[in-house]
């Protein structure tokens, strides 16, 4: 990472809010930095030691790089680590179908190693002073009407005017926010994920280098009969990621179990010998085996009093096929941000009430549009040429990438918490044009799948 002078950003007037971040991955690093910005006290504990960072390629799409434009140094930092977002689309065999290049023009989108991206934001935030604790582990939340706090494992009792629990899923916040504990339901998909050096994969597979050599940054996604595959080679490294049905029901939800290659080139038997070469260019045989676990859309991310608020996967977690996790991880953060500087410290939990409004709809209906993409990417007719995906399909709708979550908090936070206090109508505008919200939970959806109905919303997701 090229050294850059330490930024000097401008910083609102000081709200006196004093805000607790548990979690230092994407959406919490991003809420400290922006919660930092509008002037508010932050402070970051992360229950690993620093620079425990991984994960694969991912998308960030326009809406979340509004806001750091206000950042000094950043964005030319980020995209100095990142490339065009943009990948060709093939059928299984190698034939093209469409070229991909998801987002605005004028702020486009970008695809990053999730590793670079935090460890860019962890940089950043120590550069603007901010605290971060590591190797603070978390056991429990509590919340009252004036604050709310986390106990540790060490038995310390932290306290703040606003707690966010941007740990993940599975983040012990759930039991004050609703008591949900229920367990995640099988997808029955898993994912086959990697990522190494490309130079070495280039001099021993032809179609390889016949590739990528040359290029910077090339991408590619194949679909298939109840499988895709995601390739992208960015700055001389490697990356797929195989999703397919979980045969054998041996896959875990973690982010460390292995498995051999072979069981994958089972999977892509009968596809361009391109994917079989890319598999078998594999250091060691040995890639990561991550089931695939949903959870149905929690519409309460706020506890009782207010005062603890979760962000991020804590709150919605996503399917790879919806491209928008780290999307919607930041969009939170300068939602949340902004509604706190909104109401001042007298009002912090409306301010909690208010974003989880303003927000839920929205990210309800990109869980969903993971689940649409996947079954067009696994069920579609080869046969019926007709049925094939078209030049018009769209992975990532203008509904989600053309939105500005920040200035959407000043535009509507008034008339939305007049909405909760007063039951006053208030209808979000940040959700696919002409769709009215209907809840929808993982069996429903699952069970459409299974009788073969097509899943389809009225409204412009495009």
């Amino acid at each position: 990472m090229p050294h850059i002078q330490e930024p000097q950003m401008k910083r609102e007037p000081r709200t006196g809010i004093d805000i607790l971040v548990v979690g230092g991955g994407i959406g919490g690093l991003t809420f400290a930095i922006e919660a930092h910005r509008k002037g508010h006290d932050v402070r970051v504990l992360e229950r690993n030691d620093e620079g425990q960072y991984s994960g694969e390629i991912i998308m960030i799409t326009s809406s979340a790089l509004e806001t750091p434009k206000k950042w000094p140094g950043f964005l030319e930092r980020l995209r100095a680590l990142a490339s065009p977002p943009t990948f060709d689309l093939r059928k299984y065999d190698g034939t093209f179908i469409q070229h991909h290049a998801p987002g605005d023009s004028a702020n486009p989108s970008l695809s990053i190693y999730r590793k670079r991206l935090h460890s860019l934001l962890n940089t950043y935030v120590k550069e603007l002073g901010i605290p971060i604790t590591y190797d603070a582990k978390v056991d429990a939340y509590f919340d009252s009407n004036t604050s709310g706090g986390v106990i540790l494992k060490s038995g310390q009792r932290i306290t703040a005017d606003v707690v966010i629990a941007a740990d993940g899923v599975g983040s012990r916040s759930r039991e004050i926010i609703d008591g949900n504990r229920e367990k995640p339901i099988s997808s029955g998909f898993v994912v086959y994920r990697t990522s190494f050096p490309t130079g070495p994969a280039m001099g021993k597979y032809p179609l390889v280098a016949r590739e990528f050599l040359g290029h910077d940054h090339r991408g590619f996604m194949y679909i298939g009969p109840g499988a895709h595959m995601v390739i992208s080679h960015d700055n001389g490294e490697l990356c797929y990621l195989l999703t397919c049905k979980d045969e054998n029901g041996t896959a875990t939800e973690s982010w460390s179990k292995t498995t051999s290659t072979d069981r994958i080139l089972d999977v892509v038997k009968d596809w361009d010998p391109f994917v079989t070469e890319v598999i078998k260019a594999t250091p060691n045989n040995q890639v990561l085996d991550w089931k695939l676990m949903w959870r149905d859309p929690q519409p309460q991310w706020v506890s009782k009093g207010g005062h603890v608020v979760q962000l991020g996967d804590a709150a919605h977690p996503f399917l790879p096929t919806s491209f928008s996790g780290g999307t919607m991880a930041m969009e939170d953060a300068y939602s949340l941000a902004a509604c706190l500087h909104v109401a001042g410290k007298q009002n912090v939990a409306l301010a909690t009430k208010v974003h989880n409004k303003l927000r839920f709809e929205r990210v309800s209906c990109a869980q969903k549009l993971g689940f649409k993409n996947r079954e067009i990417f696994h069920n579609t007719d080869w046969k019926d040429e007709k049925a094939t995906p078209t030049k018009q399909h769209k992975m990532v709708g203008d509904w989600l990438v053309c939105h500005n979550p920040e200035k959407y908090v000043y535009d509507n936070y008034h008339k939305c918490a007049e909405h909760l206090d007063t039951g006053v109508e208030f209808l979000n505008t940040n959700i696919p044009l002409g769709y009215k919200y209907r809840p929808w939970t993982v069996r429903g959806l699952l069970g459409a799948s299974e009788r073969g109905e097509v899943v389809e919303d009225e409204g412009d997701w495009s």
